[in-house]
């Protein structure tokens, strides 16, 4: 197979050079005391589970309290 200079193999595609990270993707969304809180609770703090929990606490901190039960209304 002879292939010529700035031809690409088949099935491999390369995307135009060019802008950054999107201002969505730079830096972390998810607070020091959030991360503090998921590496105390779970076992494996990296990962997805952990970080979901870490940014309900970091938007709502009674979200942790709200994890252990608590007291139940009406009873």
């Amino acid at each position: 197979m002879v292939m010529t200079r700035g031809a690409t193999p088949r099935g491999l595609t390369y995307y135009a050079k060019g802008g950054g990270a999107s201002k969505k993707s730079k830096g972390s969304k998810i607070c020091p005391e959030g991360k503090a809180w998921a590496k105390r609770t779970f076992d494996t703090y990296p990962s997805a589970y952990a970080n979901l929990a870490a940014s309900k606490y970091c938007k709502d901190p009674n979200y942790a309290k709200k994890a252990k039960g608590g007291k139940r209304k009406g009873r």
